[in-house]
């Protein structure tokens, strides 16, 4: 029998503090998003499995939670991914919007995964989606977006790797191989593992430029100098457009002022199946996994009946808290701004103090318990209380409270009646009515 504490596997709570940390983080991206014009959208946790499957490549349907509809018989999942849920909803009920459209958002999805680096099978994202812009500017203004939300969130010695999967995909047409033998390719490009590659090269035995492009790609990584490497390998024309289409991405990131941020890797396979352009990963020094990925996607609109080009990107937040606390990234975790502790009998001061004060919009606990102030006083610094109001104490007289603050320990004797006329006079950070 299952333990009644037991969570199941890649399951997390998240406590108050991490919690607080996670709004933190999750409200920070937001602003981003927010300030380069991006509005948000909301979307449902479950939909029909098979409305989801139109726009869910067929690795990511595998991996769906799904549950029975009582009222319809019909199969129910759990969001694997939020971009074909936005796709479906742009090509249905945002045809008509003037483009681009921008939308935001910062949710949960599920995928029945082996729990990775910081990652569950409940995890949490926050992204956006750029629609109806094929211009290389919307992978660039991503990307740019990218590296602010990095720096929003504190982190440091952060890079971007950025592909582009047409160049691998332009030269698979020139070989010509079984789809057994692409995938044993990608395989072995994805591993970065030379050995194999040269041996399936070696027994594939396609046209001497195009082995050498399939060889050199483990080395196509690096600076602006990866392009002109790739020059000579882009022989046929899909490779020749992808890599013409990451040249002028990377100069304008130049512009941007973010080429240092940025290391091309042409021999990237990640993402191959859903991305139909540029594509790139975020890494942080020191940790093992990508905290956001991104790129172009052009085709998902269409499996909903709207062709129309698309990019976005996403962090996996919880692997970016993880980072941030690697870093040692501080947050400050709140606390209400009083503590109202209340000796009388009536208990009418501590009511009244905790009213007026929510309705000028601090945040305000009420110690209910009863102890000794040492005790109350303890637990507003565990609470990490601003000010302590004490009424009733033996260290006032009656119609006065005592105002403790808890971060530098002074205190002083108030009018309780003074105090709930004008409370700004009195503290900082209260408005006036």
């Amino acid at each position: 029998m299952t333990p009644p504490t037991q969570l199941p596997k890649g399951a997390r709570i998240y406590l108050p503090d991490e919690a607080a940390r996670k709004r933190h983080a999750e409200a920070r991206l937001l602003d981003v998003f927010t300030r380069w014009g991006y509005r948000e959208i909301v979307t449902p946790t479950f939909e029909y499995a098979d409305v989801l499957a139109t726009g869910t490549d067929a690795g990511v349907q595998e991996n769906m939670f799904k549950l029975v509809d009582r009222e319809t018989g019909r199969l129910l999942a759990l969001r694997a991914d939020i971009t074909p849920q936005i796709a479906r909803i742009v090509a249905t009920r945002l045809r008509d919007e003037g483009k681009p459209i921008r939308l935001a958002y910062v949710t949960n999805v599920f995928r029945y995964d082996e729990p990775q680096v910081s990652h569950y099978r409940e995890f949490y994202q926050a992204g956006v989606e750029l629609i109806g812009l094929e211009k290389p500017e919307a992978e660039v203004e991503i990307i740019a977006m990218a590296v602010e939300g990095l720096r929003a969130l504190g982190l440091g010695r952060f890079q971007l790797d950025l592909g582009h999967p047409d160049f691998f995909r332009g030269l698979l047409e020139e070989v010509k191989a079984p789809a057994a033998r692409q995938r044993e390719l990608r395989a072995a490009l994805a591993r970065k593992d030379g050995s194999t590659l040269e041996r399936l090269v070696g027994e594939l035995a396609p046209a001497a430029h195009v082995a050498a492009a399939l060889l050199a790609l483990p080395t196509l990584f690096g600076g602006a100098a990866v392009l002109e490497h790739a020059q000579a390998h882009a022989r046929n024309e899909r490779s020749a457009r992808a890599l013409a289409n990451l040249t002028e991405v990377y100069r304008l990131l130049t512009i941007y002022g973010l080429a240092d941020a940025v290391l091309l890797d042409l021999g990237e396979v990640r993402g191959f199946d859903y991305y139909s352009g540029t594509y790139f990963e975020a890494y942080v020094e020191g940790f093992g996994a990508s905290v956001a990925a991104g790129g172009r996607y052009d085709h998902m609109l269409a499996r909903f009946g709207y062709d129309c080009p698309a990019v976005g990107f996403a962090f996996d937040v919880g692997r970016a808290l993880s980072v941030m606390e690697a870093q040692g990234v501080s947050v400050a975790l709140p606390g209400p701004d009083f503590f109202v502790i209340d000796f009388t009998q009536d208990k009418t001061a501590a009511l009244q103090l905790a009213r007026r004060l929510r309705d000028l919009g601090a945040s305000v606990a009420r110690d209910i318990v009863t102890r000794g102030l040492e005790e109350s006083l303890a637990y507003a610094r565990a609470q990490r209380a601003r000010v302590a109001l004490v009424a009733g104490g033996p260290r006032t007289r009656p119609g006065e409270l005592l105002a403790l603050d808890l971060a530098d320990g002074s205190e002083r004797a108030l009018a309780l009646g003074e105090v709930l006329e004008r409370p700004a006079r009195f503290f900082g950070g209260v408005r006036d009515a």
